[in-house]
């Protein structure tokens, strides 16, 4: 789902009237190939047709596709029609599906269409980072370095999910391993040789986002 922040710029250029719209008429038909459904929805998704998607991505959702589950709620999601949003999210991570999981915990988290719960939020993310999903490790650090995770209360090791992140190519994660080395924070023991190298490769990732970010404007 890399390409969820290109079709948001979508939905905010067109309104989210006419998408709610396309939500409700989006009805379940008759069952096709569910791989065929998922497929065809996935293209029009990418291409930024959230209209033209649903309704290949819901015969697939029924059909028990967690990829068309996963896709379908951030759709649903994103037209305010959370019910149903929170309900193939379910689905999904019912399945060990990861982006289902962590569409699942960020819906907690927010309290989105539902009551905020951090702590399932939470345990949610830790689901899904056992999975190896490296969006809900960065969640789970930005969770932690913003006050709201306490690693020892679920027996995470702190350290080893911030060099997961920051090894993924995570600024914030990289910041961290940084000054925690320096000062002997979030677990680590204090050794400057490692802090100058963590410093360094996090300079090197602010420099890469820079001109990621300059080259998309």
């Amino acid at each position: 789902m890399s390409n969820f922040p290109a079709v948001k710029k979508f939905v905010l250029a067109f309104g989210r009237i006419a998408l709610c719209a396309a939500v409700l008429a989006s009805t379940p038909v008759a069952q096709a190939d569910v791989t065929t459904d998922y497929e065809e929805g996935m293209r029009s998704f990418n291409n930024g047709d959230l209209f033209g998607a649903m309704p290949p991505l819901r015969r697939a959702a029924d059909a028990g596709h967690p990829g068309a589950q996963t896709t379908l709620a951030y759709i649903l999601d994103l037209g305010e029609t959370n019910d149903e949003a929170l309900r193939y999210y379910q689905q999904a991570a019912d399945q060990d599906y990861p982006d289902g999981i962590y569409g699942l915990a960020r819906m907690y988290m927010a309290g989105d269409g539902v009551e905020r719960d951090r702590e399932r939020a939470h345990k949610l993310l830790l689901k899904a980072v056992n999975l190896g999903h490296a969006r809900s490790t960065n969640a789970l650090v930005d969770e932690y370095l913003n006050g709201h995770f306490a690693p020892a209360e679920s027996g995470t090791d702190i350290a080893s999910l911030l060099k997961a992140s920051a090894d993924a190519g995570y600024l914030r994660a990289a910041t961290a391993l940084a000054v925690g080395y320096q000062s002997g924070q979030h677990g680590l023991p204090t050794d400057p040789a490692q802090a100058a190298e963590w410093k360094q490769r996090a300079t090197a990732l602010r420099a890469q986002q820079l001109g990621k970010d300059n080259k998309d404007k």
